[in-house]
């Protein structure tokens, strides 16, 4: 009889330890379904569904030629937008039938697919990188430093809600580019990129367009050809226009003098005008290399005013720059 009870309690033992085990088997399985999901595999489902629904657009690739490296042949110049391998073009944007999505969109694909942006010089094996949707302009801006060679002139297309940018320039030195210049801009200034092409709003880059039709690319890219930034003039003088460059508000001694004595009273003692072309320019006193396109207007029948917004550090400036003046913002100094 000891030996039957004996049994009948190992074998309940052994029953208890089986439903024990499945319980454990059990919780483990329904931890699992229930495991959340890591950043790492919200940001690939993420990636993975936009990717599904867009269509991908390569965008424009720059093509510049020059003599860069002063040794009187023609070099080429390649712009460059490619995958994580550094090896195969990428597109640069996409389109969607999606209304919700955007150009912020855009942006969150490019960085996380690690695209590269970059002008590549293959013959000296040397890069000048551009900005995370490449680049919004480039153009080869003849020997602006006097120096043998043609310089570069780029503005970056940068992943941000702002068309407030810089123009830079670029020279080569000891096979490497050395920026020499930064002209502040709005990227509205520059035209349109066939394919597609981000489109300023006044306030920033809140959208791109895209065309699809090849005569009308072809006469995108015939008006992007044509367009220069740099202008040159006969007597060895450029011209440019951008955002006001000497904003009073970043120079505390003058803007105090500015409002102690008047706009009229500040521009005649820290300018001189001089004509050219029958167009009004305010030389700088401080750098004579370089004027400012002015106006005027009539104060009084016998005197006249200038009309200079120096103190507005958003309005539109032109500025004219003589590269053979010793004092020449773009020749190296001694």
């Amino acid at each position: 009889m000891k030996q039957i009870v004996a049994l009948l309690i190992l074998i309940l033992l052994y029953n208890g330890q089986i439903v024990a085990q499945q319980e454990i088997n059990t919780v483990k399985t329904n931890h699992l379904v229930a495991k959340p999901l890591t950043s790492d595999d919200s940001l690939q489902l993420k990636i993975d569904s936009l990717l599904r629904n867009v269509t991908p657009i390569m965008g424009y690739r720059f093509v510049v030629m020059g003599d860069f490296d002063g040794d009187h042949s023609v070099d080429t110049l390649y712009e460059r937008y490619t995958d994580s391998t550094f090896q195969h073009e990428a597109p640069k944007y996409y389109e969607s039938a999606d209304t919700n999505f955007d150009y912020g969109d855009v942006i969150f694909l490019n960085e996380y697919l690690a695209k590269a942006s970059f002008i590549e010089w293959k013959k000296l094996n040397i890069q000048l990188s551009g900005g995370q949707l490449g680049f919004h302009y480039i153009e080869n801006c003849g020997d602006i430093n006097l120096d043998g060679k043609d310089e570069l002139l780029v503005v970056k297309q940068w992943a941000d809600f702002s068309n407030i940018n810089h123009a830079y320039i670029y020279t080569l030195e000891n096979k490497q580019w050395i920026e020499i210049y930064a002209i502040p801009i709005w990227e509205w200034q520059f035209p349109e990129t066939p394919s597609a092409s981000m489109i300023p709003g006044l306030f920033g880059n809140f959208q791109y367009g895209v065309t699809q039709n090849d005569s009308l690319d072809k006469e995108i890219e015939a008006s992007l050809k044509a367009f220069k930034f740099i202008k040159y003039y006969p007597d060895q003088s450029i011209e440019f226009s951008g955002i006001n460059p000497m904003p009073l508000y970043e120079d505390k001694k003058a803007e105090k003098e500015f409002n102690r004595i008047g706009d009229q009273a500040y521009i005649k003692k820290h300018f001189q005008k001089v004509y050219l072309n029958d167009s009004l320019y305010l030389k700088d006193l401080k750098n004579p290399s370089v004027y400012y396109k002015a106006e005027e207007f009539e104060i009084s029948e016998k005197e006249k005013g200038i009309l200079f917004d120096i103190e507005d550090g958003a309005g539109m400036v032109t500025t004219r720059i003589y590269l053979n003046h010793p004092q020449s913002p773009f020749r190296k100094k001694q």
